[in-house]
């Protein structure tokens, strides 16, 4: 069973444009799915991701972070999501030939090795979904830093930007500054929001048309938090105290916001195969 493997269809390609903003991350997201193992237990399973995560995660030198997502609202109960972030689609390529390498490392013993992975592999499929690759804002970006072993609640929400053409007196450098200042403000001065990360194209999701979609991964403690429509609520009062003040900055934000969203997922997040 090959874990966190990038779109390498993808990566050959994208390899020949390279990164619209040098500074932003690339993250790649897969599903994994799990198998029925008669001779198995949910107990030992679980002990082996965390055995297998924990030591491919510090051994992986490229992989920035990774989010293991599992079933909560959203999908089947075999489907694993693995959100990886990476410096540039190079530093996934790299990381993907050197998955056998870092493995032998793993586990010297070629005997032990070989007895772990034909263990470890009867709970899975044979395949892999390959589902998005997005360029992560790193200036809008918020880590959960603490260790934690109570796993958290993530959710994934696709939103849309108008076309800058198609808003009145606007301008990127506008808008990004907005989108920045509600960052800063708000969501790092929200304590109930434990991590986010702003996703934009790069291989995946809409850019052309009338509208430009963007993903938002956020991570909560727990499901009612996530389920709060006003949960920022206290954050943008403490940041616009005069109400004049607030209903003119959300009325100049929002004309970059075309209308709507679709909720994409609700996953129970597994913090005890992440690398933060």
């Amino acid at each position: 069973m090959k874990m966190r493997t990038p779109i390498i269809w993808a990566i050959m390609t994208i390899c020949l444009f390279g990164q619209k903003n040098p500074d932003n991350h690339v993250v790649t997201t897969s599903m994994y799915y799990l198998k029925f193992n008669p001779e198995g237990s949910w107990a030992e399973l679980t002990e082996m991701m965390e055995e297998e995560f924990t030591k491919m995660n510090q051994l992986d030198k490229e992989l920035v972070s990774l989010m293991v997502l599992g079933h909560r609202w959203s999908g089947s109960l075999n489907e694993i999501v693995q959100v990886a972030e990476w410096k540039s689609i190079a530093d996934a390529d790299k990381s993907t030939v050197n998955t056998g390498a870092m493995r032998r490392k793993a586990r010297p013993n070629e005997d032990k090795r070989k007895a772990f992975y034909e263990k470890y592999g009867k709970y899975w499929k044979s395949k892999h979904t390959d589902l998005a690759v997005e360029e992560l804002v790193t200036s809008r970006i918020k880590r959960n830093n603490k260790r934690t072993t109570e796993n958290t609640v993530v959710t994934v929400m696709e939103y849309y930007l108008k076309r800058i053409s198609d808003v009145e007196g606007g301008s990127l450098e506008e808008r990004e500054a907005l989108f920045d200042e509600f960052f800063n403000k708000v969501i790092m001065k929200n304590d109930k929001i434990l991590s986010r990360r702003e996703l934009h194209h790069y291989w995946s999701g809409t850019l052309y048309g009338d509208k430009r979609s963007f993903t938002v991964i956020t991570e909560y403690a727990n499901l009612e938090d996530a389920d709060n429509i006003s949960i920022n609520a206290e954050a943008i009062n403490k940041a616009w105290p005069d109400e004049d003040d607030r209903k003119a900055f959300f009325q100049k934000r929002n004309k970059y916001l075309a209308w709507g969203h679709r909720d994409v997922a609700l996953h129970n997040n597994l913090v005890n195969l992440n690398k933060r």
